[in-house]
């Protein structure tokens, strides 16, 4: 079906709940879905126990225990090759959705260049001028910025959009999801979070 890479261009943006987010909501309607988690926490956010790193996606994908339709792979960035791209283009060609949790590290959007199609670059920001400074200075083109509005902040999503050369979508920071998350509830909370913001994502 498709594959998203979910960045953050520095820690705590909200780069691994917007990608739980998005694989739940896919998997509500009644997708296969693979989330690549690189940086480990995806399980805690989706109130899973944890789930320890594989070695590579088919060892990952063999040992995965679905849970509301999302199947998770630990893979840390040292483990992510060729054949994590050419493994990755075969679940898609065979209609899977693939959600990748690239934490902060480039390297890992850049370890999957070779996936066919071509993934879909996600960058996730909040409205602080240190973090649009970082996006700005990313080392990859992202094709799309998710900006988490928060109350009291400065910069808008106009101002985003105009610094990152960019197309916008703007969801509102939400203290339920924050609650939701540290309860274990975020699959419940999902597809409220997102309504229909951030669909053309997936």
């Amino acid at each position: 079906m498709s594959t998203t890479i979910v960045a953050g261009a520095k820690g705590g943006q909200g780069a691994t709940t917007v990608a739980a987010a998005l694989a739940v909501t896919a998997a509500g309607k009644g997708r296969r879905v693979i989330v690549i988690d690189a940086g480990g926490d995806v399980a805690s956010i989706l109130n899973r126990s944890h789930v320890g790193a594989a070695d590579d996606l088919a060892a990952g994908l063999t040992a995965a225990c679905p849970v509301d339709g999302v199947e998770l792979v630990h893979l840390p960035a040292d483990r992510i090759d060729s054949n994590t791209a050419r493994g990755t283009s075969e679940l898609v060609a065979n209609r899977a959705t693939i959600i990748i949790d690239a934490g902060t590290d480039p390297s890992v959007v850049h370890r999957f260049d070779g996936v066919r199609p071509r993934p879909q670059r996600v960058l996730v920001v909040r409205p602080c001028y240190l973090a649009v400074r970082r996006a700005a200075a990313v080392p990859y083109t992202p094709d799309h910025v998710v900006l988490i509005r928060e109350r009291l902040r400065a910069l808008t999503a106009t101002d985003i959009e105009r610094a990152l050369a960019l197309p916008v979508t703007t969801v509102d920071h939400d203290p339920i999801i924050a609650r939701a998350i540290d309860a274990g509830l975020l699959v419940t909370h999902a597809h409220r979070w997102l309504g229909r913001t951030l669909r053309q994502l997936i």
